[in-house]
């Protein structure tokens, strides 16, 4: 009983060493050989998935290579993730305040949608629906009269569904903005490959997106501008995976 008990306090001891124990990413993030870290955590989400921690690292790693816009396409799906994720709150926050990079300000409907995700505020949505629609049915095909315990589910179901409406428009806000990838970007007046260029944004920026059309896209900057970006100068936040290989230049 004695060994037995020993061998099992040998096996978590080893199980917690295993867990604490830093990753080859972490190692070399910790040792400022960024390109390593993020070559291993890249590796690491094409192998087992992306997850909000997994991105804010990565993000973190971008950024100290100077890949601004690669940073805050991680740090911006992350949110998607997990919208109180401190890492890329951290590192969002950062890049507005000393790196440059601009950001439209949350509506209030993004700032509501930040309590839960895109797919919960779906699945309640979906869950509180069914769940007014069959309180509604379920008496009238039995030929019964509705009790009232069925009234006040049904009140419930029909609130949280009054409630996800404002979230659901908000995450598809959220969804809906793009990332400057490619440094010297200007807007354009029209869609145009000779279209007036208007005012500059920087890599980094992240700004609205309307249609696309003709190669561009129409967006809506961090101050209001609108204008047209050709659509290999930005990438979507929407999506869960790693941030597209585009051909830029390191930021200073």
């Amino acid at each position: 009983m004695r060994s037995l008990s020993c061998l099992l306090l040998c096996w978590l001891t080893a199980l917690a060493a295993a867990e604490t124990a830093p990753s080859a990413a972490e190692t070399a993030y910790a040792k400022g050989d960024f390109a390593t870290a993020v070559e291993k955590w890249s590796d690491e989400a094409r192998a087992e998935g992306v997850s909000a921690g997994l991105l804010s690292a990565l993000g973190n790693a971008e950024w100290r290579l100077g890949r601004k816009g690669r940073a805050m396409v991680c740090w911006e799906r992350a949110l998607l993730l997990d919208p109180r994720d401190p890492v890329a709150l951290a590192g969002i926050r950062h890049a507005l305040n000393a790196g440059g990079a601009e950001r439209p300000a949350m509506t209030w409907s993004e700032d509501y949608a930040s309590f839960l995700t895109a797919d919960a505020w779906l699945i309640v949505a979906t869950v509180a629906f069914w769940v007014a629609l069959l309180c509604a049915v379920v008496p009238r095909l039995r030929g019964r009269s509705a009790s009232e315990w069925n009234h006040r589910t049904r009140l419930i179901a029909l609130t949280l569904l009054a409630l996800c409406v404002p979230g659901l428009w908000g995450s598809r806000s959220l969804s809906a903005r793009a990332v400057i990838r490619k440094p010297d970007v200007s807007l354009r007046l029209t869609p145009t490959q000779f279209g007036e260029p208007l005012n500059g944004v920087a890599e980094g920026d992240v700004v609205r997106t309307g249609r696309p059309f003709n190669g561009h896209v129409r967006v809506t900057t961090a101050d209001g501008k609108t204008g047209w970006v050709r659509a290999g100068e930005i990438e979507s936040v929407r999506g869960a995976g790693l941030p597209a290989d585009l051909d830029q230049k390191a930021a200073p």
